[in-house]
C-alpha cells in the first residue's frame, strides 16, 4: 500500500485493527476520540480482553471463527449509525439486536480473560455508566439539537474535557493557547466543518 505511493508511511495504513510496528501489541483503531478519559479506560480494557480471549483460542487449537468483510463493514456502519440508542449487528446470529443485548455478549465472550486481569468490574461499571449517560456522539448531538449551535457543541466538550485539551496546540501552526475562548476557536477553525457534517 505504501509502495503504491498513496500512502506517505506506515501510519497511514489505517485498519480497523493492525499489529503495531514500534510494539508488540494490537492497535485497535476503529474508534474515534473519546470524550472523556473513563471511556478511552473502558475501550482498552474490552480490547484487551478480546485480544487474550482470541489468543487463548488460538492457544488451544480453536480456529478463528470466519467472517466475511461486507458483513463487518456492514456492522461498523450500523454501530457508527446507531451507537448504543439503536440496533446492532448480532456478531453471532448476524441480525439486528438491542446495543444492551449485543454488549451483553461481549461481556460474556471475554468474561474470563476480564476477570483474569481484574478488570471484570471495572468494566461492567464503566459500560453502565456509559449506558445511562451516553457517549460522546449522543453529547455532541444532544447539544446541537438544544442550540443548533456548532459554538455551543465545543464549549459543552471542553467544560467536560477540561482546559488540558488546550495544551498541545502547536499542531497546525497554532502558537500556544491560553485561554478557553481561544481553546474554542481553534476547535471551531480545525473542526468546525467535519463536525457540522456529522450532525446533520
Amino acid at each position: 500500500m505504501v509502495g503504491s505511493g498513496t500512502l506517505i508511511d506506515p501510519g497511514m495504513v489505517y485498519f480497523d485493527a493492525r499489529l503495531s510496528e514500534r510494539y508488540p501489541t494490537i492497535e485497535i483503531r476503529i474508534a474515534d476520540v473519546c470524550l472523556r478519559a473513563e471511556d478511552a479506560v473502558l475501550i482498552a480494557a474490552l480490547a484487551r480482553a478480546l485480544v487474550e480471549t482470541e489468543a487463548r483460542s488460538w492457544r488451544e487449537g480453536r480456529p478463528a471463527p470466519r467472517a466475511r468483510t461486507e458483513l463487518l463493514r456492514l456492522a461498523a456502519w450500523r454501530a457508527s449509525r446507531s451507537g448504543l440508542y439503536g440496533a446492532l449487528l448480532h456478531p453471532v446470529t448476524r441480525k439486528p439486536e438491542s446495543a444492551t443485548a449485543v454488549i451483553g455478549t461481549l461481556l460474556d465472550h471475554c468474561r474470563e480473560a476480564l476477570t483474569d486481569t481484574g478488570d471484570v468490574n471495572t468494566v461492567t461499571g464503566l459500560l453502565s455508566a456509559l449506558l445511562t449517560r451516553g457517549n460522546g456522539a449522543f453529547f455532541q448531538r444532544s447539544a446541537y439539537r438544544r442550540s443548533g449551535r456548532l459554538a455551543d457543541v465545543i464549549r459543552g466538550a471542553v467544560a467536560v474535557t477540561g482546559t488540558g485539551l488546550c495544551r498541545p496546540a502547536r499542531r497546525r501552526g497554532l502558537n500556544r493557547l491560553r485561554t478557553e475562548n481561544q481553546c474554542e476557536e481553534a476547535f471551531l477553525h480545525s473542526y468546525g466543518a467535519a463536525m457540522s457534517t456529522n450532525l446533520e
